[in-house]
């Protein structure tokens, strides 16, 4: 026989065991094999009990068990047959209520209401999942429930950059924990380069104040200088982009015209530094041999 053979007839026998103790008052429903076993080692062996009880008089039979053979008889005679009125609380056990003794029998029996201490439980719906680990409840069949819902007491959390989301656990929260960022500001410079800002690990940017940009760089945007505007081998910036000058750097322009063959002169395109036209000497000795 397996294991799992071996277990279920035990728990068939358990069971049927304690159906009839139950039956009898000895047991609860949800009683287990230990509690069972101690009902049944408390029986007592009566063996044959017997018994003669005159008119009038009642004889309780002894708890316990009896092997059928015992007798109770009573006297015949005539008399005042007294009968008894009681009252009994319900208990978590079966009674047997009978006469006292001098009673010939019971008038009535008042069975008083349930016990507040004892519930109508077949409204609850908790289940183990909803009650805390270590903790009892009583389910709407009546048997005990012991609770396994997790205790976490206080949940404290970080956010940060790297983990930027908090799973809370299932369970049971006594409202101390928290869930909390580390705020943080940075400045920065601007720069020629594109500049990603990082929160400093274990904290989250609250804030990033950009600087204005500075002295070295300026706006070219209203700039109009072409190539031509600026002398060879110099360059500038214009709208952003640098540009190398094309103008010709004539330098010193210095020229000179006799005014009869010659009357005039051509200054080349491009810078010149300054310079002079003049006439030369020619001019004034035609004009003094007039």
């Amino acid at each position: 026989m397996s294991v799992a053979e071996e277990i279920s007839r035990i728990q068939t026998n358990r069971n049927t065991i304690r159906a009839k103790l139950v039956e009898l008052g000895m047991a609860q429903t949800n009683d287990n094999l230990d509690k069972l076993a101690a009902s049944v080692e408390s029986i007592e062996n009566r063996g044959a009990v017997s018994a003669t009880v005159q008119e009038g008089d009642t004889y309780t039979i002894p708890k316990g068990y009896h092997n059928g053979s015992g007798t109770v008889s009573g006297v015949s005679g005539g008399g005042n047959y007294s009968i008894q009125s009681k009252t009994v609380t319900p208990t978590k056990l079966q009674q047997n209520v009978t006469p006292d003794s001098g009673y010939y029998g019971l008038s009535d029996v008042t069975v008083a209401a349930i016990p507040e201490a004892y519930q109508d439980v077949t409204s609850v719906t908790a289940g183990a999942g909803d009650v805390l680990t270590g903790k009892m409840i009583v389910k709407s069949d009546g048997t005990v429930t012991a609770g396994v819902m997790p205790n976490n007491g206080a949940i404290d959390r970080t956010l940060t950059a790297a983990e930027p989301t908090c799973t809370v656990p299932a369970g049971f929260h006594d409202g101390k924990g928290v869930v909390k960022v580390v705020p943080e500001r940075k400045t920065v410079t601007p720069a020629k380069s594109a500049q990603i800002i990082s929160p400093t690990v274990g904290k989250v940017l609250s804030s990033v104040t950009v600087e204005a940009i500075p002295e070295d760089f300026v706006d070219t945007s209203d700039a109009n200088a072409l190539a031509a505007n600026i002398l060879a081998e110099k360059t500038a910036f214009v709208d952003g982009v640098k540009i190398t000058g094309t103008m010709a750097n004539n330098g010193s322009a210095t020229r000179t015209m006799d005014g009869l063959t010659t009357t005039s002169v051509t200054i080349p395109a491009g810078y010149t530094s300054g310079g002079t036209v003049s006439l030369t000497g020619d001019i004034e000795t035609a004009l003094a041999a007039i």
